[in-house]
């Protein structure tokens, strides 16, 4: 199975308008963190792709780089029993990226995903794009927008 990596996303954004978006760093940004770190920016402004399976089926929460995803939440707003992080192999073979890559768009397949508010708190924000090295700026609505996502609460302050 081929990986999909930022021409999958660079098409994407071409067909927007959006190609010259996309930022390329020397080193990682896989992870919140080192993203923010590479940017420049706070680690809020990066936007976290989070696969679950929901009774099964796939569902991506896009989250702010300083919040985690309360689960209890979730399943309560999608009126599921169960739901669980995808391991890293399902997330390839659904999205199309390897974790830490994985931008709000331009996925292998069509998931459903979710876009908390908790990313409205900025002005520009930064998802990934498509390799562990590129991130790309939009903004809370943009991103609405080009991810066909619904909006959600299902954010919680991460533990110190």
């Amino acid at each position: 199975m081929d990986q999909f990596g930022v021409a999958e996303v660079r098409q994407f954004l071409t067909a927007h308008g959006l190609e010259t978006r996309i930022h390329t760093f020397a080193e990682s940004t896989e992870n919140a963190y080192l993203a923010a770190q590479a940017l420049g920016v706070e680690l809020g402004q990066i936007v976290k792709s989070v696969m679950f399976l929901a009774d099964g089926e796939p569902v991506l929460v896009l989250m702010s780089g300083d919040m985690n995803v309360d689960t209890k939440k979730l399943k309560k707003l999608l009126g599921i029993r169960k739901v669980r992080m995808a391991d890293a192999e399902t997330v390839l073979k659904i999205a199309g990226y390897p974790v830490g890559a994985v931008p709000p768009v331009a996925h292998r397949q069509a998931i459903d995903t979710h876009l908390d508010e908790s990313l409205n708190r900025f002005a520009k924000i930064y998802p990934a794009g498509g390799t562990t090295s590129n991130m790309f700026a939009t903004t809370f609505e943009e991103l609405l927008s080009l991810s066909k996502a619904k909006i959600i609460n299902v954010a919680k302050a991460k533990k110190k």
